[in-house]
């Protein structure tokens, strides 16, 4: 089930706020630093982040459309801070609750699959190159 927007303009004003310096080290919890597509500034949004093998899996409870995930759609490429450390990601793709739910950990499959959510952002992780 998608949160009404009225949520987005109360979490981006108030909840994300309080959760930024906290987030990036309290699992599952991370911040996604990206660009605005349109104004160029740089923001922190803090996200529940899966990891996964290759990738990092982000459930969108407030829908495909938001700021965040159009402006890593638009860019291609974003870092994410776990545990204070920022990797870099890269190709995001919106995939339905099915998809996703194939590759979450089975103990959280139930849960994600009762909340009914929207979609998910899915994102490659950027390897170290050894220059």
């Amino acid at each position: 089930m998608q949160m009404p927007r009225v949520m987005r303009r109360i979490n981006r004003d108030f909840t994300n706020r309080w959760m930024g310096p906290i987030a990036a080290h309290l699992p599952p919890l991370a911040i996604v630093h990206h660009v605005g597509r349109k104004s160029g500034r740089a923001y922190r949004t803090p996200v529940l982040a899966f990891s996964l093998e290759s990738g990092i899996l982000t459930p969108l409870p407030y829908g495909t459309d938001t700021d965040w995930v159009l402006n890593l759609r638009t860019a291609g490429q974003a870092e994410l801070e776990i545990f204070g450390a920022r990797q870099p990601v890269e190709n995001p793709r919106v995939i339905d609750a099915e998809a996703a739910l194939e590759l979450v950990p089975e103990l959280v499959v139930p849960l994600l699959r009762l909340l009914d959510l929207p979609g998910f952002v899915l994102l490659d992780r950027v390897e170290a190159t050894g220059d």
